[in-house]
């Protein structure tokens, strides 16, 4: 079985692209929040995983349907920076993405969510956000056009497989720069230790 040209809305569940929670004017933690809120400066290791800073707040106000679930994709719409990333935290703390993201629920029978995400952010798709993002100063990418985003996919089994190599050479790439920092840092002690 060969690969599949599609596009996205035809791997996602019934309605399942939504904007994030909008919030009016600056979001405020709260000292024992019961609800995350993951904010774009809540992306690490250049876009792949979510910071465990993220703000908590009394999400009494907030209905239930933009909670966010284990495999949902969250798709960065606003700026130039236009990745996805799997939600995958796996504590009990319930999440809502902010509205620079776009909320998708990949239907898991046709796609799996990783490997979604993972090819979202390869070169092809980026330039197709590159084509169609709109504004001057600040770029957005509509739904309509994250709708379209053009998928290759291969069967499912292949999806999976290539996803879990992306996940660990992402985790290798990770090491070598933390490896590579912390090199850098003991040089430097050691340097200044030895002119005093």
């Amino acid at each position: 079985m060969s690969n599949r040209k599609t596009v996205l809305k035809s791997i996602i569940k019934p309605g399942g692209i939504a904007s994030g929670y909008s919030f009016r004017g600056k979001i405020n933690g709260v000292p024992n929040g019961n609800l995350r809120v993951i904010q774009l400066k809540d992306m690490e290791n250049e876009y792949t995983s979510i910071g465990k800073e993220c703000i908590l707040i009394k999400g009494d106000t907030i209905k239930e349907k933009y909670y966010l679930e284990q495999g949902d994709l969250l798709f960065i719409s606003k700026g130039g920076n236009n990745f996805a990333l799997v939600y995958d935290l796996d504590d009990a703390l319930p999440a809502v993405a902010s509205s620079v993201f776009y909320v998708i629920k990949v239907d898991v029978s046709k796609a799996d969510p990783y490997f979604v995400a993972w090819y979202i952010n390869k070169t092809p798709v980026q330039q197709y956000f590159q084509e169609h993002a709109t504004g001057t100063y600040s770029l957005s990418i509509n739904k309509e056009v994250v709708e379209n985003i053009p998928l290759q996919l291969p069967p499912l089994e292949i999806q999976l497989k290539i996803a879990k190599v992306a996940q660990l050479a992402q985790k290798e790439q990770y090491i070598y720069k933390t490896i590579k920092e912390k090199r850098a840092q003991l040089l430097e002690v050691q340097l200044l230790k030895s002119i005093n």
